[in-house]
């Protein structure tokens, strides 16, 4: 008895596609390969959106990056909807509205600690008032700088900043105590670096 002459098909077979639904559920189980492929799926739309909504900045990469990032940390939190480039879009207008809060405190305080120093500013003298806090930031010790840069850039609030550094709450008010008296002492000249 002879068998019957079997052909073997080597047809190609394109990968199937994860749902969104199905990726985030699979991030949200801590496969982080999903992550990958969830990138794949929608970083060209996002990095589009992101270009677009920031002129072209030069930090488009990092936002598009920082989305990802935050959609695995809140995967869990996902809705369940098929398609996830609407939620993916809402968390870099997110991040969006915190890069702008975060460069409008950076702004203030720059504004603020330079008329500590010359209360009467003449423009043409202006453009020097950012180079003198630059460096008398540096001139602070880094767990002062730090300390003062994520309550006063950052926004932070004094648990949320020992909570980050690991440090207790006495510590960060001391720390700002000092960054702040320090910086000041600084900018009038009072104190020599």
């Amino acid at each position: 008895m002879t068998e019957p002459n079997r052909t073997k098909s080597y047809a190609r077979t394109e990968p199937t596609r994860s749902s969104d639904a199905e990726l985030m559920a699979r991030l949200a189980e801590g496969d982080i390969g999903a992550l990958g492929e969830l990138y794949d799926h929608h970083q060209a739309s996002i990095r589009r959106f992101l270009t677009r909504a920031t002129s072209g900045a030069d930090d488009v990469d990092d936002l598009v990056h920082t989305t990802f990032l935050t959609a695995a940390t809140s995967a869990a939190r996902y809705d369940g909807r098929a398609a996830c480039r609407p939620w993916l879009i809402g968390i870099a207008v997110r991040l969006l509205r915190r890069r702008r809060h975060a460069l409008g405190r950076w702004l203030s305080v720059m504004s603020a600690l330079a008329t500590l120093r010359r209360p009467n500013i003449d423009p043409r003298s202006a453009l020097g008032t950012r180079g003198d806090v630059a460096r008398a930031l540096a001139h602070l010790s880094e767990p002062k700088r730090v300390t003062l840069l994520l309550a006063e850039v950052e926004g932070l609030s004094c648990p949320e900043i020992a909570a980050a550094l690991e440090i207790p709450v006495g510590t960060v008010w001391t720390r700002l105590h000092k960054a702040r008296s320090e910086l000041r002492q600084l900018l009038d000249g009072s104190h020599e670096p």
